[in-house]
């Protein structure tokens, strides 16, 4: 399997440099042209970007398979058309006698080539480096990678002036400010590694060249009045025959290399402008050559086995657990599976008292009205359904969940709002009442919520979960109240992943600029006044409708 790996990720990257190296030796000779050696030498960099682009993990596909079509798949044929004949004893021997070319022993073989092949043009490489900077007519040159000494022939006093040696020197010291050694020494790796690709040879030879321009060209841009002496410098330099593998050298290796440079002398260096505009060329360029690089690549099936949705369970609150549910919740249960038998449900509703109310009209005790109306207006053209109960605990609403409250619909979203928990070590609900922390009792609440989001998840795995804390009911001020609120966001926060279950609290609607509890949206009295107003049910609807029309609509 490493073996093969290492073959396609070689076929890969070699398809795609070569690409891009055939682009920028099709357009190098624009770029020197219009925008001068440096942005030439630049160029390259597409290249670069393009071969690692290519190794960046593909796009995923994602394959949601059940378990009955698993083993269906592995009990069907391997062909559609026809099951496969049985073979007879004496085939099988004749098989198994005749000699086949064995894949995974070609695809070693072929391993061993490449890596042989690498590893003994690297030594070349290693020793052509010694044996070239040892040599006296050589140079000027920097030789080495990471920390490249300078190395002058035995006449370079006698041979160049003193204004022709100082630019030399100045050449070479262009090439150890920009890194040229190491650039060099990742480029001859590369050559190396893709020793088989003649495209991978003319392009390590190409940079070269265009680096050794565009070194010239900032020298030059350096001092502009000495491009005679600089070239002058260029003639009396000895051609060498090949360039210097692990370092810079100052020589041309040929007549046309030599003739190209002294040409480019003769060039304006590049103004502001130009040098904007080619520098946004390489970046687009390089983008695009990474983006097309990354983008061939096919997509990547992955594989996710669904976990069957349990099978609906219609059960009415005379089956429950005797005193889990109350009567009134009882009640409200059955007419819960009803509506959730007749499906046709996008939206959910799930809480206590307070969620229970957005079904309660008006009062006929001469109460406000309550969240009717709103929820008419806010949710009507909607397919919302409404599941909140007085009484509701987590222990209750767990069990009306497995009994048919999720069941016969496929919601887009749940709205799960201050339920409270009982917890283990009292009877006291945790996290109902928006006014007090849930405190020390956070692994309770948390184990409470989260068995109740495991069943969402279950029975409604399409849909999203947005938990929302009760409101505060007037006992603290503003001040007070985001104290316990922030305490508690932490532990909501703890359920929270912010891809299928979000958490969100906008209690601080309900208090007035001086931080005192605005009485119009809720009030602590008894009925008929206790209880949310109509105008905390718009507050509420309102800050709904970013999530509906994310989630939802």
């Amino acid at each position: 399997m490493i073996v093969e790996t290492i073959l396609a990720a070689l076929l890969r990257i070699n398809l795609v440099a070569s690409v891009a190296i055939l682009l920028v030796l099709l357009l190098r000779p624009l770029a020197l042209r219009w925008l001068g050696a440096g942005i030439a030498y630049w160029l390259w960099l597409v290249v670069a970007v393009a071969a690692a682009a290519s190794f960046l993990p593909p796009r995923e596909r994602v394959v949601v398979v059940s378990p009955p079509e698993i083993v269906a798949a592995t009990r069907e044929p391997a062909s559609p058309i026809a099951a496969p004949h049985a073979v007879s004893e004496e085939a099988s021997d004749q098989i198994a006698a005749t000699p086949s070319a064995s894949v995974p022993a070609l695809a070693d073989a072929l391993v061993a080539l490449w890596l042989l092949g690498a590893v003994a043009l690297l030594v070349r490489s290693t020793v052509s480096t010694r044996r070239l900077a040892a040599d006296p007519s050589i140079g000027p040159a920097l030789v080495g990678v990471l920390w490249p000494r300078l190395v002058l022939p035995a006449d370079f006093e006698t041979r160049f002036d003193a204004q022709e040696r100082a630019l030399i020197l100045a050449h070479e010291e262009v090439h150890r400010v920009s890194g040229h050694t190491v650039v060099n020494a990742l480029v001859e790796v590369a050559r190396c590694a893709n020793w088989f690709n003649p495209l991978v040879h003319l392009a390590a030879n190409r940079i070269r060249t265009d680096q050794e321009l565009a070194c010239d060209a900032a020298v030059i841009a350096a001092h502009p009045s000495q491009r005679r002496a600089y070239a002058r410098a260029l003639l009396k330099t000895q051609l060498a025959p090949a360039f210097l593998p692990l370092g810079c050298v100052w020589t041309s290796r040929s007549g046309a290399h030599l003739r190209e440079r002294i040409a480019m002398l003769g060039r304006a260096s590049l103004d502001r402008r130009s040098a904007v505009a080619g520098a946004a060329t390489i970046v687009v360029l390089s983008l695009t050559s990474g983006y097309a690089a990354w983008a061939q690549q096919p997509e990547r099936g992955v594989t996710q086995i669904a976990t069957p949705r349990p099978k609906a369970v219609w059960t009415p609150a005379s089956g429950a657990p005797k005193n889990l549910l109350t009567a009134l919740e009882g009640r409200h249960h059955d007419l819960f599976i009803d509506r959730a038998r007749a499906g046709n449900i996008d939206l959910v509703f799930f809480g206590t008292t307070d969620t229970e109310m957005w079904s309660w009209p008006d009062s006929i005790l001469g109460g406000v009205d309550r969240g009717k109306r709103v929820w008419d207006q806010a949710f009507g053209s909607l397919k919302a359904a409404n599941f909140g109960s007085q009484g509701t605990r987590s222990e209750s609403l767990l069990w009306r969940m497995q009994n048919g409250e999720l069941d016969g619909y496929e919601a887009k979203l749940v709205v799960l709002h201050g339920v409270g928990v009982k917890g283990i070590s009292g009877g006291q609900l945790i996290g109902n009442i928006g006014d007090q922390p849930i405190g020390d009792r956070q692994a309770e609440f948390v184990a409470g919520y989260a068995r109740l989001i495991a069943e969402i998840r279950a029975r409604q795995p399409q849909a999203k979960i947005l938990l929302l804390p009760p409101f505060p009911r007037g006992r603290l001020r503003r001040e007070a109240w985001r104290t316990v609120a922030d305490a508690n966001a932490v532990v909501y926060r703890r359920l929270a992943d912010d891809s299928t279950v979000f958490y969100a609290n906008f209690g601080d609607r309900f208090f007035l600029p001086d931080g005192s509890h605005n009485q119009e949206m809720w009030t602590i009295l008894g009925p008929p006044n206790a209880g949310i107003h109509e105008p905390g049910f718009k507050a509420w609807a309102e800050e709904l409708q970013p999530w509906l029309d994310r989630l939802v609509r």
